[in-house]
């Protein structure tokens, strides 16, 4: 992946002098509500004028071709995502139970799908299934 350019901030600020100019923040990337309001009080304490809003842009990001890239979640082989099956599956990460997209090549796909056929699949019970941290057992 290669970045074109990099995400930055707008803001629209209105002069002393009356003019109402927009610039390109030259530190913060990215404002929210908070940075915001503090960025307009600091402004309305040093007199350099009124914040009216802000704008935050995206990067602008070039995928290169081993970007797409991976292999397979059941059997390892690599594959294009681009053309693969994916499906949502759950997994935890820090603590808290995230949504991550699983890839599976052609042969691994229709195997997981007629593995039950009409039943809930092995892919269906991977897509609810959520790691616990609780233990199986009950230690005596």
């Amino acid at each position: 992946m290669k970045i074109v350019s990099q995400r930055k901030a707008e803001v629209t600020i209105r002069r002393p002098d009356g003019t109402v100019e927009t610039v390109v923040h030259p530190k913060i990337d990215w404002f929210n509500d908070l940075i915001f309001s503090q960025m307009k009080k600091a402004m309305n304490i040093a007199g350099r004028g009124e914040v009216l809003s802000y704008r935050n842009i995206e990067a602008v990001i070039k995928m290169e071709e081993g970007d797409y890239q991976k292999k397979c979640e059941r059997c390892g082989t690599k594959i294009d995502t681009r053309k693969s099956y994916s499906q949502k599956e759950w997994t935890r990460f820090g603590g808290s139970k995230v949504q991550v997209t699983v890839h599976y090549c052609d042969l691994c796909h229709n195997l997981l799908s007629s593995i039950g056929a009409g039943e809930i699949t092995d892919m269906e019970h991977r897509a609810g299934y959520v790691p616990s941290y609780e233990p199986t057992t009950k230690e005596d």
